[in-house]
């Protein structure tokens, strides 16, 4: 099963994806597959946030901020495993910026990230992935943030498409759709 959850920055959406996972893992290992590189003491105050969230929860952690379909060949037992990818606009990002993906036009880029996912769900029991949500209207972001936006857009069109179900906060309310 595949379960993509949206929101927006501070929605709720790591709290909603971790209870999910949780549920959906009964009897088997959970991997939370972190993806963010965290920069400053910001960052850094972050990742110790979800961690203490995570805390007595069960999950293995494995730090992933590029290409998460290696994973397939270094963990073996993600086929019996409920995994939680967070986030994917970190991986986005990461991806946008790293120089083996420059030059790649953003359809390429979009194409290359969804099937680096697409291969970690077809072998892990579980997926549950996390995702941002950002309006594409802001007239403020820089060419490089509105690149961002865009790709983040672009995979979570595909993303929904390929999840069985989709968990979005909407005015402060969780509505589910199912595929």
């Amino acid at each position: 099963m595949t379960i993509l959850v949206v929101g927006t920055p501070g929605s709720g959406k790591s709290e909603k994806a971790e209870e999910l996972a949780v549920t959906l893992s009964e009897g088997v290992k959970k991997y939370y597959i972190a993806t963010m590189i965290p920069f400053g003491e910001e960052g850094a105050q972050r990742v110790k946030r979800h961690i203490a969230r995570r805390d007595g929860k069960g999950f293995s952690t494995i730090e992933k901020p590029l290409r998460v379909q290696e994973l397939i060949s270094s963990v073996p037992d993600l086929a019996d495993s409920t995994c939680l990818l967070e986030c994917m606009s970190n991986l986005i990002g990461n991806e946008m910026h790293d120089e083996n993906n420059a030059g790649l036009s953003d359809d390429a880029l979009a194409d290359y990230i969804m099937d680096s996912v697409k291969k970690l769900c077809s072998v892990s029991k579980n997926m549950v992935i996390v995702t941002n949500h950002f309006p594409l209207e802001d007239e403020n972001y820089d060419e490089d943030t509105k690149r961002y936006v865009k790709l983040i857009d672009m995979v979570n069109s595909r993303l929904k498409a390929l999840s069985d179900t989709v968990y979005e906060i909407k005015d402060g309310e969780w509505v589910i759709e199912n595929n």
